[in-house]
């Protein structure tokens, strides 16, 4: 499995070209966009479109259907990626159509190809990661099996139990509450921005805020900033290198009521 937390996003909404492919323009906006990792959705009005049908029990696709007349896409959505150094767009649509002759049919499929007559769009791009289509010879199916990183070394999928990968944040675990009969003990450590607390849950992070209300902010490896009440803490000074001070952090224990 792969998963990760994504920071850095950029969000397009718009209209198609009247008469273009829906496939060719989102590669398009891409390339001209400089999106390498995004996800999408979109609403409106195909003609002609083709879908294709992916086979689990046969691991393959079937063969691509054409369906003349005009699509009433309901529900367009997909999400953008890379095989080798080429943009791959995956589109899984439905919709009703609306041949010449005989009723409306609804159709679902991924789709390959679809003149625009109306579409109107949504994507965010993840433009820290860059998520890369390989086949899978489990399913035939040419899946998210590699995960690079600006800052990082590339993460290859397998299936092991899910783990939280790279710059993914461990969730921060609940507040401690003290007991409403324990005295609040005023912290008397001097800690002030540019100080580092290494919290348990959360990992190292660099103080960015302090209050009067013994209150800290600190932004983690991930860029993520995260508020933490010192009175619910227990913080020992653990090293100092020049000014840079590293303050160890635990979570105070409710003792137990007899």
């Amino acid at each position: 499995m792969i998963i990760t937390q994504t920071h850095k996003r950029r969000t397009f909404v718009g209209s198609m070209n009247v008469g273009t492919d829906l496939i060719q323009a989102l590669k398009t906006i891409c390339v001209d966009n400089t999106i390498f990792c995004a996800d999408f959705t979109a609403t409106g009005y195909l003609e002609d479109v083709t879908l294709v049908r992916f086979d689990g029990r046969k691991n393959r696709y079937g063969e691509p259907v054409q369906h003349p007349g005009t699509f009433h896409a309901v529900g367009l959505n997909g999400n953008i990626s890379l095989a080798d150094r080429q943009t791959v767009v995956r589109c899984h649509a439905i919709g009703t159509i609306s041949p010449e002759t005989g009723e409306h049919a609804l159709v679902s499929g991924e789709l390959t190809a679809g003149k625009v007559v109306a579409v109107e769009f949504n994507l965010t791009t993840h433009d820290d990661i860059r998520l890369y289509r390989e086949r899978d010879d489990r399913t035939g199916l040419e899946a998210w099996l590699r995960v690079e990183f600006g800052d990082g070394p590339p993460i290859v999928r397998d299936d092991a139990p899910l783990e939280v990968l790279a710059t993914a944040v461990t969730p921060e675990p609940p507040p401690a509450i003290l007991p409403k009969d324990e005295p609040h003990v005023p912290h008397d450590l001097d800690i002030s921005e540019g100080d580092y607390l290494n919290h348990p849950a959360l990992g190292l992070g660099e103080v960015v805020a302090t209050d009067a209300e013994e209150r800290v902010s600190i932004r983690l490896e991930s860029g993520r900033v995260v508020e933490l009440h010192l009175g619910l803490l227990e913080v020992v000074q653990v090293t100092t290198e020049g000014r840079r001070r590293t303050f160890k952090v635990t979570i105070k224990r409710r003792p137990k009521r007899v």
